[in-house]
């Protein structure tokens, strides 16, 4: 019994022993093991052009090895839109703003290849675009991929993937629509941080740029303990899409009244533009001492009230029994 308990307990061991070892470490194309991990930028992030209907963009993205490993790359173009007003980006959806990763090809010489470590090449792209498009903004994604396991006998493959958000607008009947239906600044914290949110709505057919600024006073001053007038956070607002945008005062003390201002710029939209209001931070343990204190200051008046009741109602009674003594003498 003991013997069967040892070789179980070698068995687990080793098992535990290589699944460490497989979970950690990946192959590399030689058959050795990957110890230098790879290192793939694009610049720039994103780049905005203007397009015609029947004409070419011809335009250049560097694909960069930043790493201490050479590595296989290779660059295509796939659709690029965002879902849900916190703006996940999605990929693989096509959708009428998101043709454009169809009109996209590359110049073969640079459109894959090997990339040694602090190599960079300019992949040049043409935007060939239809003559039938349709106005307004279109938006793809040219994504450059690598693979750090491609032999037929690697055990595990990473693939590492970035890439440029390719913005365009298309001349014609273009559609300009912003609306900001909440503009949120609560009242009432807990603890800090103060947090003011907003979400606009573009409901129209080309991109438009959403600017947010905020203010925070003390209760009794007019100097700014927060604000990001001199540097405003400014969003890209997509065709027929809602965006969600907040921004935090992480410095907030745990206790203070302050003045509140948010201002949001967006197309030109009016409606619901700047909300101020009066913030109130309290913990929940003061808020508790507040409120107990204010019953006892309820408690305390009532009790008061209602002992100067009696004592009126003591000295009437006792009025009274002298008033009826002094007509008894009177009588007699």
């Amino acid at each position: 019994m003991a013997k069967k308990i040892k070789l179980i307990l070698a068995a687990f061991l080793m098992a535990l022993t290589v699944g460490i070892f497989t979970t950690n470490t990946a192959f590399a194309e030689d058959g050795g093991y990957e110890k230098a991990p790879i290192h793939l930028q694009v610049s720039p992030a994103k780049l905005k052009v203007s397009i015609k209907p029947g004409s070419s963009y011809v335009g250049t993205m560097k694909v960069m090895n930043v790493g201490a490993r050479p590595f296989d790359y290779e660059v295509n173009a796939t659709p690029y839109s965002v879902s849900g007003e916190e703006y996940n980006p999605n990929y693989t959806a096509e959708a009428t703003y998101s043709q454009m990763s169809q009109w996209i090809t590359f110049d073969k010489k640079t459109q894959k290849g090997t990339l040694q470590p602090e190599q960079i090449v300019d992949v040049t792209f043409t935007v060939n675009v239809p003559n039938d498009v349709p106005a307004g903004g279109q938006y793809a994604a040219i994504m450059a991929q690598t693979s750090s396991g491609n032999a037929e006998d690697a055990n595990i493959k990473t693939i590492h993937r970035v890439g440029m958000i390719l913005y365009a607008s298309v001349p014609g009947e273009t559609r300009e629509c912003a609306e900001i239906t909440k503009n949120t600044v609560n009242s009432f914290y807990f603890n800090p941080p103060i947090t003011v949110s907003s979400l606009v709505k573009n409901c129209g057919n080309i991109e438009q740029t959403a600017t947010y600024t905020v203010k925070m006073y003390p209760l009794f001053s007019n100097e700014a303990v927060f604000s990001n007038e001199e540097n405003p956070a400014t969003l890209d607002i997509y065709p027929d899409t809602s965006r969600f945008n907040s921004i935090s005062w992480d410095g907030a003390p745990r206790i203070g009244i302050f003045k509140v201002t948010q201002i949001v710029d967006f197309g030109g939209s009016s409606e619901n533009r700047e909300v101020t209001k009066y913030v109130l931070i309290c913990p929940l343990w003061l808020l508790f001492v507040i409120i107990a204190l204010i019953f006892f200051i309820i408690f305390w008046l009532v009790s008061r009230a209602r002992d100067r009741k009696r004592g009126r109602s003591a000295a009437a009674g006792r009025s009274g029994k002298e008033s009826n003594s002094d007509k008894e003498k009177e009588e007699k």
